[in-house]
């Protein structure tokens, strides 16, 4: 089930698109630490992984993308073309810091380009591909 080439570019629009709103989910608990202290600190870090785990976790494994995927049309499905599942995608996205190494996501761009069916590491072990939208 090949991906064409356009699609790797679309995957890198796509992870930018997303890193916008991550990363303020991310930076939330810092700003809400200086004005409301420890405990602030902590119910934004819990709410913050909540947050992290629905936007990634559980749209991609419920819908097949997130956000940004979704504005570029495209969609993570199974290498069979089946739907992804929840755990694929905890599967795929936990092994998003291996793709990151040696930095800047170096491994996981190599190995898409590398890969018949443009799979980075977390796409090779939860079976799964990044296509365009039917």
């Amino acid at each position: 089930m090949g991906t064409s080439g356009d699609v790797i570019w679309l995957r890198v629009l796509a992870y930018v698109i997303d890193a916008v709103p991550i990363t303020t989910i991310l930076a939330a608990p810092i700003f809400i630490w200086s004005a409301f202290g420890d405990i602030g600190f902590l119910v934004a870090s819990i709410v913050g992984f909540v947050a992290i785990f629905v936007y990634v976790f559980l749209l991609e494994g419920l819908y097949g993308y997130t956000p940004g995927k979704y504005i570029l049309g495209l969609v993570v499905v199974k290498s069979d073309g089946s739907n992804c599942t929840i755990s694929a995608s905890i599967l795929r996205n936990l092994l998003w810091l291996v793709d990151q190494l040696p930095g800047f996501n170096l491994l996981g761009m190599v190995l898409i380009l590398l890969t018949d069916d443009n799979q980075r590491v977390g796409d090779l072990v939860a079976d799964t591909v990044v296509v365009k939208q039917q």
